[in-house]
């Protein structure tokens, strides 16, 4: 099918956002975004999936026919080829076919990979990572996840599911991680365990500024209000954001050791909106690391942002500059 155009879904745990973007550029021409919630059916996430891809394209005003497809990043394992999402823990669903039926509907082919994966080919082809043959994107938001690199193009391994930097296991006998396993990295230095931590500090009794910012049945407390928190000095949320960094820095320096990449893409909500967890997960990893890698790699912000993974998901269905 041909066409210029071509629709990116990211489908996230907190939100699902979705562009028309030009495969030729990498421009976003129309947005939708709407809140992913935790419990919802699969039949109630496909209908908000539809009804998301149908805000992009009525805001993007273009020709439906000049549309290629839809790319659809999930955050979970998928199947690319059967066009199913194997196990999304921060979604909260297993096994859900997601390409026949959204592109039954849109009667236009539609294709999916791992949300990170998705993300990196976005930078890959349009941000931080543009001439650059060997690099890592990770991205902390809900979750920990990444995306690798190597001689320029995405690598997947053997099962197609390489980059789960997020369940490198730290703590042997740790917190328990939504993956079913104890002591990942995901349990420690995501947003997501941030703010549970921070919720189970002001439940023993410390007094905080987000006290009436977060949710004390989900933990859910956004980038956002921890970085006000953070500029506002505020003891709980400062201690516990640096606590994640440091466990970050464990992470990035495992992955500077093993893979030796030339640049460290960091991304998502976190790394965006508070400077210091940024700042000090790299300290810490250069800090930890081997004296060569620690050295020798490079760190930058992802320069798409919020967009890199549906930029990303529309190069899924387009013919990638890569």
């Amino acid at each position: 099918m041909s066409g210029r155009f071509a629709v990116g879904v990211d489908l996230g745990g907190t939100k699902m956002l979705a562009a028309v973007v030009d495969l030729e550029n990498g421009k976003i021409l129309g947005i939708g975004k709407k809140k992913t919630r935790l419990g919802q059916t699969k039949d109630e996430i496909l209908d908000r999936i539809i009804a998301v891809i149908n805000e992009s394209l009525d805001s993007a005003s273009i020709n439906r026919k000049q549309l290629r497809g839809i790319g659809i990043g999930a955050a979970g394992q998928v199947d690319r080829e059967k066009g199913v999402l194997i196990a999304a823990a921060n979604i909260g669903i297993s096994d859900m076919r997601l390409t026949d039926p959204v592109g039954d509907h849109f009667k236009m082919p539609c294709l999916i990979a791992n949300d990170l994966e998705i993300a990196t080919n976005g930078e890959l082809n349009f941000g931080a990572g543009t001439g650059c043959d060997s690099f890592i994107c990770i991205f902390v938001g809900t979750g920990i996840g990444s995306g690798i690199v190597q001689g320029g193009r995405i690598y997947r391994g053997a099962t197609g599911t390489a980059g789960e930097i997020g369940h490198i296991v730290i703590e042997p006998f740790g917190r328990a991680c939504g993956c079913g396993a104890t002591g990942c990295l995901e349990a420690y230095a995501s947003r997501m365990a941030i703010a549970r931590r921070i919720v189970a500090e002001i439940e023993s009794g410390c007094d905080s500024t987000v006290k009436e910012k977060v949710n004390p049945d989900k933990g859910i407390l956004r980038s956002r209000a921890i970085a006000e928190a953070v500029a506002a000095n505020d003891p709980v949320v400062t201690r516990q954001v640096k606590q994640g960094a440091e466990y970050m820095g464990l992470g990035l320096a495992t992955v500077m050791n093993l893979l030796n990449p030339q640049k460290i893409i960091l991304g998502g909500g976190l790394i965006e909106e508070v400077d210091i967890y940024y700042r000090k997960a790299i300290k810490a990893a250069r800090h930890r690391a081997l004296k060569v890698p620690a050295r020798g790699t490079e760190f930058v912000r992802a320069k798409l942002g919020d967009y890199s993974g549906v930029i990303g998901a529309a190069l899924l269905v387009g013919d990638s500059p890569q």
